[in-house]
């Protein structure tokens, strides 16, 4: 009996420390894992930052690619796994996200870029909208995988998966593109602060 606990013990313990010794990052209280595992693939932090309007803080965005990069270019050219996670920290209601998402959308991608991938981008709304009021403190990811698209959850909840490395592109540009939400989370994201 005392060498089944012993056993456990160890075993428990053990497992206890490779959790423990899981590195993180935290911004604004948001503790972010300085790995993630992505279409079989390990991907680290590229880059996080606080996107701010005014005085208010509204989400911490992260973004994990195979390995670190600060070329924007070379980002979004390629066809690599990579997850962009946002940590919401204010309430905010349906309307406001989507048009959030359209607003960053069309200033950051050419109508015929946009045009392309309309039906992806409808999916892609039709996957905010179903969410109604969307709290603080819920988490969204984008983890695309090349040849099979971009996996959308909320919280852990699988909400589908947008075809093509088109549409995971252009999403990307709304915090990369020439025209970002913000230009320090732009520079944070590319691990460049």
């Amino acid at each position: 009996m005392r060498r089944l606990f012993l056993a456990c013990l160890l075993v428990f313990s053990a497992s206890g420390a490779a959790w423990s010794s899981t590195a993180t990052t935290e911004v604004a209280g948001v503790r972010l894992p300085d790995r993630v595992h992505v279409a079989g693939r390990d991907l680290v932090l590229n880059g996080a930052g606080l996107r701010k309007i005014m005085f208010m803080d509204l989400y911490v965005a992260a973004l994990y690619l195979p390995e670190r990069r600060q070329d924007t270019r070379d980002i979004l050219n390629r066809d690599i796994p990579r997850s962009f996670q946002l940590t919401l920290l204010r309430d905010i209601s349906t309307q406001q996200n989507l048009d959030v998402l359209k607003d960053g959308l069309i200033a950051n991608n050419s109508p015929g870029e946009i045009e392309a991938i309309q039906q992806e981008v409808n999916d892609f709304l039709g996957y905010i909208k179903s969410l109604r009021e969307v709290s603080a403190g819920t988490v969204i990811h984008l983890n695309y995988a090349p040849g099979i698209g971009t996996r959308v959850s909320v919280n852990g909840r699988f909400l589908g998966t947008i075809p093509g490395e088109a549409f995971n592109r252009a999403m990307l540009r709304i915090w990369l593109g020439n025209d970002p939400t913000e230009g320090k989370l732009k520079r944070a994201l590319l691990g460049a602060i």
